[in-house]
């Protein structure tokens, strides 16, 4: 599927630019932040509690935890950055303990809809990372929408300041 080493730079980068979309949604105003804009789960609020509740789930089930999906309350907003830097921490190392054996492996999970599906572990954490990006996208639309300053959280920049 891919090699560790690639994998994990992928999983730094997912982290650094959730921190760096989580500066970016701190622009946008309260009542704005919560404000439903009829894009992915509505506002950017939701979007984000989304976003770390489907990390966390994944992280479970990457460690062979079939862990159901279940929409959270968000965090406060003020706890959001710290919140998230915990659960990057976790992603992280869990990332950098893999082999190209462990990669390998075939989960087994329930997605959301309660289905059954098996997955070597390399895709599934592939789909972690490109999860994030799908919804960082989102919420840079949503940002620049409620008023707020987006960011530029695209991979090469992030390639060219944390050269492999």
């Amino acid at each position: 599927m891919t090699d560790p080493t690639t994998l994990h730079f992928l999983w730094r980068y997912l982290t650094h630019a959730d921190q760096v979309i989580a500066r970016a949604a701190a622009t946008v105003p309260d009542d704005a932040y919560r404000r439903d804009q009829h894009i992915s789960f509505g506002s950017i609020e939701k979007l984000l509690a989304h976003c770390i509740a489907a990390q966390t789930v994944w992280l479970q089930r990457l460690n062979g935890i079939d862990l159901p999906y279940a929409d959270v309350p968000p965090p406060q907003r003020d706890q959001l950055p710290q919140h998230w830097a915990a659960l990057h921490k976790e992603l992280l190392t869990f990332s950098a303990t893999q082999t190209p054996q462990s990669l390998c492996e075939p989960l087994s999970f329930h997605n959301r809809a309660g289905h059954p599906h098996t997955a070597p572990r390399g895709a599934l954490m592939l789909h972690v990372a490109d999860h994030a990006a799908y919804h960082r996208g989102q919420l840079n639309s949503m940002i620049k929408l409620a008023g707020g300053t987006p960011s530029l959280v695209m991979l090469y920049p992030f390639a060219i300041s944390h050269a492999l």
